[in-house]
């Protein structure tokens, strides 16, 4: 369920999507506020949890060489069970609920091979309820991008309202 952003809200999560380390200072003279204003929706945004802020690493440039993309083929009465378990595993960056030929979606990242098999062959089956997995080597990440902006409408708003 979406939440309710007012104007100001809206531009502020537009320019720290685009530059995470802005100042409070830079954003309340961009979007013609004062910084207090800043201060008390930005304690909103990270309070409610709406944003975090954080540093996204390559993580081919940092030495974790097989990323992987995993598909799972779930027993359906066991599909949110099955999710959290998976969720819990260390190793899973990202976890998904899909429609289509997989029932979960998750990626991790794995220093090699021998980590990434280990992981495939040791701790996936250890989660009770996967029938099925289908896993995808990511040779090389062209794209990793958090700067989702806004729902048409909501970024029109946004915009338009500077």
């Amino acid at each position: 369920m979406a939440v309710s952003l007012d104007k100001h809200e809206r531009q502020i999560l537009l320019l720290l999507q685009k530059d995470g380390r802005m100042s409070i200072v830079d954003i309340a003279q961009a979007i013609g506020v004062t910084e207090g204003t800043v201060r008390r929706k930005l304690a909103r945004l990270f309070g409610e949890g709406i944003i975090k802020v954080a540093a996204v690493a390559n993580p081919q440039a940092i030495g974790f060489n097989s990323p992987a993309i995993i598909g799972l083929k779930v027993d359906r009465g066991r599909v949110l069970e099955v999710a959290e378990a998976v969720c819990r595993l260390k190793e899973v960056r990202y976890a998904a609920l899909t429609t289509g030929d997989n029932d979960l979606v998750i990626e991790g990242y794995w220093a090699n091979n021998e980590e990434l098999s280990r992981f495939l062959l040791d701790e996936l089956p250890k989660v009770q309820g996967i029938l099925e997995t289908r896993t995808s080597l990511l040779l090389r990440l062209l794209k990793q991008s958090y700067d989702w902006g806004l729902p048409v409408e909501e970024e029109a708003q946004a915009k338009g309202a500077s």
